[in-house]
């Protein structure tokens, strides 16, 4: 399911961007990124690359939550599943994990263009990873209230 979110890209053509700018490789899930200026924005055109990765992960993770999780109704559950939404450690994921596959700056039009890539693998292992620790939260917080709920009718029977 990931994959496939991850997978689904809309693509607008950029003027003067290389070939390579559009293109999805088969064992990589890729963002391409521009920025305009001097020799400068091939740094800049690099961190919009990433942080463009970032949402595009960000995007896939709320897809599954809203596919998977959406009809938990106890508001203890709701904020959980909220709380492991979010992934403060993602940049530096991303930061480690991305192969810069192609740089360009074409001096005709000022302008760099950067494509980055994470492996497939790499990026599932990720995703799982994160599933695992929503539904791991669920999980203890179910079993706390089956606890509770049981002391609760052990103490009422005395």
């Amino acid at each position: 399911m990931f994959e496939q979110h991850l997978e689904h890209m809309e693509s607008v053509k950029i003027e003067g961007a290389p070939g390579w700018y559009y293109q999805q490789t088969s064992g990589h899930i890729c963002n391409s990124a521009f920025a305009l200026g001097g020799y400068e924005s091939v740094n800049q055109a690099k961190n919009n690359a990433r942080k463009e990765m970032e949402t595009r992960i960000n995007s896939s993770i709320r897809s599954f939550i809203y596919s998977e999780y959406r009809n938990y109704t106890s508001p203890e559950e709701s904020l959980l599943i909220k709380e492991f939404s979010v992934d403060n450690n993602l940049p530096t994921f991303v930061e480690s994990s991305v192969i810069y596959e192609n740089i360009k700056y074409d001096q005709a039009i000022n302008t760099a263009f950067v494509r980055v890539c994470i492996t497939k693998p790499r990026l599932s292992s990720y995703q799982q990873e994160r599933a695992q620790k929503i539904a791991t939260s669920i999980t203890r917080h179910r079993h706390n209230n089956a606890q509770d709920e049981l002391k609760r009718q052990i103490q009422n029977r005395k």
